[in-house]
This record gives structure tokens, C-alpha cells and sequence, in this order.
């Protein structure tokens, strides 16, 4: 359960860096984290769903 404490961590230093450079790296960063908390879920999850 750990990993989620850090991985909240990372996302929210990631988002004070984002908004002290611009909003556009903020949109790109913000979609780059989703992309990783969801590739985490499913692997996580072990991929039963088989959707892709």
C-alpha cells in the first residue's frame, strides 16, 4: 500500500513544478501520470479483462 504514497507524493510535486512553468505542461504532465496510474491498475490487476 505504500506505493500509493509515494506515487501521490510524485503526483503532487509534479503538479506545483507543472503550475510554476506553464499550464500546458501542467495538461501534459497531468496526462502522462494518468496514463502510468492506469498502465499500474491494470498490471496490477494482472490484465484479466484482456480489453485494449
Amino acid at each position: 500500500m505504500s506505493w500509493r504514497v509515494y506515487l501521490l507524493l510524485a503526483v503532487a510535486v509534479l503538479i506545483i513544478m507543472a503550475f510554476k512553468l506553464t499550464k500546458v505542461l501542467a495538461i501534459v504532465i497531468f496526462l502522462s501520470v494518468a496514463l502510468v496510474i492506469v498502465i499500474a491498475y491494470f498490471s496490477k490487476k494482472g490484465d484479466r479483462s484482456g480489453k485494449a
